[in-house]
């Protein structure tokens, strides 16, 4: 027997292992390899309009928890960027909002993992648009403004006040 004949009589038992979930909107979790198996069960295919082998491929692109955008809740935009990194991740692999949420006890760092520790056991599980809401309300709010609005004006040239040269070098530097 060739390799080809070898490989077209493995084809029924792979499109049987790929079908066998279908109808329940879950990806086959055999085919899945293990760094990625808290999201095994998750993957919705059906949701996204996927075939089973195109969101198994999503799924084995998923970028390691460590490239995730992670967030502690003390920089000035870190709150922005945090949400549109996971925006980005959660578009771009067509992730379903509890997969996303399940990894908030590694993404969230510092001061944003005190507070999503008291959160979480108070509300449960929650889906990442409602996080998202949280996280604004509570980093998104006036002193956050008005530290960026002064900042932002401080950062305006004065042709009086300013030697042009100087000012320059200072803010890119900044």
């Amino acid at each position: 027997m060739n390799a080809i004949e070898q490989i077209l009589n493995t084809l029924p038992i792979m499109s049987r292992l790929l079908n066998q979930n279908e109808g329940t909107g879950i990806a086959n979790p055999q085919v899945l390899d293990s760094e990625n198996s808290q999201l095994k069960n998750e993957f919705s295919t059906s949701s996204h309009n996927l075939e089973p082998s195109m969101g198994q491929a999503l799924l084995k692109e998923v970028p390691k928890i460590k490239e995730w955008a992670h967030f502690s809740g003390e920089g000035k935009y870190d709150h922005m960027e945090f949400i549109r990194g996971i925006d980005m991740i959660k578009e771009d692999f067509e992730l379903s909002q509890r997969i996303v949420t399940a990894r908030f006890n590694t993404l969230f760092t510092r001061s944003a993992h005190r507070w999503y520790m008291k959160l979480r056991p108070a509300q449960g599980h929650q889906s990442w648009t409602w996080w998202k809401t949280q996280i604004i309300k509570k980093w998104a709010n006036g002193s956050w403004r008005f530290k960026v609005e002064t900042a932002f004006q401080s950062h305006e040239f004065n042709p009086y006040k300013d030697k042009a040269l100087t000012w320059f070098c200072q803010k890119t530097t900044d």
